[in-house]
């Protein structure tokens, strides 16, 4: 019974702040990103922009859930759920990228890789400031 509970428990729980805040930092860069594009390229380059960052945040989101789901254990098994939510976080980007060439047809590939790797980058950044 208690197993259960807390495999009820696991997704209802708030995720921790410094998940939050690199969640947050990315969609506010994919914002800013599709902002600029918008203003220097029009509507085509910010949708790609915006496609890119969330193409880089969607997946952060996900590793988040993974890795945040149960905040102690043994070693062995917080190692296993850090390789499934990269496993995930790979999947997911793949998949992504994949479904975002394949089904948009108006797409700008400056704007959508830029946003993609600002988003990555801001992610980096933001694990040494929340730290």
């Amino acid at each position: 019974m208690r197993l259960q509970q807390l495999k009820s428990d696991a997704f209802s729980r708030p995720l921790p702040g410094a998940i939050v805040g690199i969640i947050g930092l990315q969609v506010g860069t994919t914002v800013l990103v599709a902002l600029i594009a918008l203003w220097v390229a029009g509507a085509v380059a910010a949708k790609s922009a915006v496609l890119g960052g969330t193409i880089g945040f969607v997946p952060s989101t996900i590793y988040g859930l993974v890795v945040a789901r149960h905040k102690f254990g043994p070693p062995r098994t917080v190692l296993s759920r850090h390789y499934l939510g990269e496993f995930s976080k790979l999947g997911c980007t793949l998949l992504l990228f994949g479904a975002v060439f394949a089904w948009v047809k108006e797409l700008s590939a400056l704007p959508l890789f830029a946003a993609y790797l600002l988003t990555l980058a801001s992610y980096w950044a933001a694990l040494i400031v929340f730290r």
